[in-house]
């Protein structure tokens, strides 16, 4: 329960910080944060050490900068995408579809995070 409301806190203070920035600067933050989250199991897939699940696992992180980047520099739909389908990369992640050797309770607690700040992206960005 604790890192669940903990992640919750997070997801709202980074949602908060970005309100807080001038939209252009908000943009580009939330594309660092994403490709910054989408690193994070290239981390994890060193850990594991098999040379299959890294390259999986910089494949999915390259991806996900890139739509960071078009959602920084192109269309801002490109973010909500981004952090909605990260979500989806971490369930997949949970019942180990994908072999990497996570802690149990990092995917279901990122996919939290990715999807508070997409559903935040498309209040923020007027779109419901």
């Amino acid at each position: 329960m604790q890192k669940l409301l903990l992640t919750i806190g997070a997801a709202a203070l980074t949602c908060f910080i970005f309100h807080l920035l001038p939209y252009g600067k908000a943009l580009d933050a939330i594309g660092m944060v994403l490709a910054v989250i989408a690193s994070i199991y290239i981390g994890f897939a060193i850990a594991d050490g098999r040379k299959n699940i890294i390259l999986i696992e910089c494949f999915a992180a390259a991806v996900f900068l890139g739509l960071a980047l078009f959602g920084m520099w192109g269309k801002p739909v490109w973010l909500v995408i981004g952090y909605f389908a990260h979500g989806g990369w971490d369930l997949i992640h949970h019942p180990a579809a994908v072999q990497t050797k996570v802690r149990r309770w990092y995917p279901p607690l990122c996919v939290l995070y990715d999807w508070i700040i997409g559903a935040w992206l498309l209040v923020w960005l007027g779109w419901i």
